[in-house]
């Protein structure tokens, strides 16, 4: 269950750090920190990740690893 005030919260977040919503980032497949697309992760978990952050595997692979 998402919950909106969490969303919003990401949302605000992601726009004041790198500079686009990660809604519309995720809408878009684009990711948010890079900009470039996020079609393709390793994993259902860094799929699912993607759903949560909108980092594309590069950018998670940097963040997590």
């Amino acid at each position: 269950m998402k919950r909106p005030e969490i969303i919003n919260a990401l949302d605000v977040i992601s726009q004041k750090f790198f500079g686009r919503p990660r809604k519309i980032s995720i809408e878009d497949a684009k990711c948010v920190v890079c900009g470039r697309e996020a079609l393709s992760f390793k994993d259902e978990l860094s799929a699912k990740e993607f759903d949560i952050s909108g980092l594309c595997q590069t950018c998670q692979d940097n963040t997590f690893d």
